[in-house]
């Protein structure tokens, strides 16, 4: 069942096929030229050399050369860049006499019958993080420090970065090299036809330390920067953890090439009042960064639902793969987590932003949704969410555990403020959903607890509300308002401990 999900998932004739996604990228690209073409001659020139060899193609949507092409990371920003400036009267990104010279050049790569694109062009085969992918491991090479000084792809490229990140990329190790490789030699291993389905839209993959723009990343893509992945190095020491997030960024990355094809959302989707999404499981902050517009909410719910069938084939064959990859331990988010996460995505993406998402947008959902029953086996009720506040409070209990454990000081008057807080929210929550046996052994169990040792009260909490989580998901389900009162205490409970925790450092 599961690799038929895996059939699915790379087979469906829109939403799977990477061949038909990068069709239609290369006739959306096409058509964007055609757009400058008035104003901008290089345009025009590649536009030339596009079409026709789209009209000699099957379908007209161009070789695979062409696809190659328009892969370039740079090139498409150039495009990008360009109709922000030419269509908009934006000033924004790369100046247009680059842009027009990257075209040129572009066009010049097209005519000398190069495969690729001219960001990768000069780059030898070594960097490949794979013989059987054409992703790039990006190296800044010795010699010229300054932008100006760089051959115009590269230096754009590095532009690009700069805008986005305000931050430099890094020089990967010899041993890096070798651990994104067997990271990648797990993830094929695991899923074959996924993994070279998803790969087929990442052109680079680049690594940086987590500094200035990096800072607080394990790993990164945007729309902005369509066709490369970033993974910080430091967390690159496990297979396990290549492997899921590998995907995860290719995933992204699969995703913004259908985007720009398809009506995935409507006009406007981003605006300030759009409504939004709350992910549960990631903490509070000032600005609202847990909440989630319709993009974002279905480019999660597309990553978590394809991650749920890898975790749970790692899980199946950890036995077989640890003798030479290592035990999986905590470096993959677990199937039950993926599945949990997506299913609550899915509803929400109904629920909330379903205005906000266009033909394409709605159908990918219904069709993701579809998947997701192949892999949840035991579904939770409908509109469960505490499960999800849990897994935020938990993963916090182990942070708070690690900063105290380093030495760090903190007034015992704040920590038994704290937890006094953390208690009185769960008595009541436990009060509220009428759960007199679990609220008599945590009465019980305050009596013997130290008032001032805030970790050892959240993992009292964690015990109490774990055991009636069940009930109250299930009262939920058959309309119980208690349940929706004692959820809403828990959720305010478990988010202004996080902010708590992010004034004290302990999040940083």
């Amino acid at each position: 069942m599961l690799y038929a999900a895996e059939t699915a998932l790379v087979q469906h004739r829109a939403f799977g096929d990477s061949r038909y996604i990068r069709s239609q990228l290369a006739v959306t690209y096409r058509r964007r030229l055609r757009k400058l073409a008035a104003t901008m001659p290089a345009a025009r020139r590649l536009a030339d050399v596009l079409d026709d060899d789209a009209q000699t193609s099957p379908g007209g949507g161009g070789s695979t050369r062409q696809h190659q092409l328009i892969g370039d990371i740079v090139l498409r920003c150039a495009i990008q860049h360009a109709m922000r400036q030419v269509i908009k009267g934006d000033t924004y990104g790369l100046p247009l006499s680059l842009c027009a010279a990257l075209f040129d050049a572009a066009s010049a790569h097209w005519s000398a019958d190069l495969p690729g694109g001219p960001l990768t062009a000069g780059m030898p085969a070594a960097r490949r993080l794979h013989d059987s992918v054409g992703t790039q491991v990006w190296r800044q090479e010795e010699g010229p420090a300054t932008l100006h000084a760089l051959p115009p792809y590269p230096a754009a490229f590095l532009a690009v970065i700069e805008h986005n990140y305000g931050a430099p990329l890094a020089t990967p190790m010899p041993e890096e090299m070798a651990m994104l490789r067997r990271g990648w030699d797990l993830l094929h291993t695991l899923l074959p036809r996924l993994a070279h389905s998803a790969f087929e839209h990442v052109q680079i993959l680049a690594l940086y330390t987590a500094d200035g723009g990096w800072r607080g990343k394990a790993s990164s893509s945007q729309f902005r920067v369509n066709g490369c992945i970033f993974l910080n190095r430091s967390l690159i020491d496990s297979p396990w953890w290549l492997a899921e997030h590998l995907l995860h960024e290719a995933l992204h990355q699969k995703l913004y090439d259908f985007r720009h094809g398809h009506s995935l959302l409507v006009s406007g989707y981003d605006r300030e009042d759009a409504p939004a999404v709350c992910s549960l499981w990631n903490a509070p902050d000032d600005s609202r960064s847990n909440y989630w517009d319709a993009h974002r909410t279905l480019a999660a719910f597309h990553v978590y639902v394809q991650l749920a069938l890898l975790c749970l084939l790692a899980e199946q064959r950890e036995d077989e793969f640890a003798p030479h990859y290592g035990p999986i331990a905590s470096r993959m988010s677990g199937s039950g987590r993926a599945i949990d996460r997506a299913r609550y995505l899915g509803e929400q993406l109904h629920a909330v932003t379903w205005p906000e998402l266009g033909l394409a947008g709605r159908q990918m959902t219904d069709w993701l949704v579809d998947v997701l029953d192949v892999l949840d086996v035991q579904p939770r009720p409908a509109g469960a969410s505490l499960h999800l506040l849990l897994d935020l409070y938990q993963r916090q209990s182990r942070k708070l555990e690690l900063f105290l454990e380093n030495g760090t000081t903190i007034d015992h008057r704040v920590l038994a403020q704290q937890a006094g807080l953390e208690m009185q929210a769960t008595l009541a929550a436990l009060q509220a959903g009428g759960h007199a046996q679990a609220l008599e052994n945590l009465q019980a169990q305050l009596k013997t607890s130290s008032a001032s040792d805030w970790p050892q009260t959240r993992r009292i909490v964690l015990q109490a509300l774990s055991n009636m989580e069940g009930k109250a998901e299930n009262a939920g389900k058959a309309g119980n308002a208690a349940s929706d009162i004692e959820k809403e205490i828990v959720r305010e409970m478990v988010q202004q401990s996080s902010r708590q925790l992010a004034a004290l450092g302990a999040l940083s």
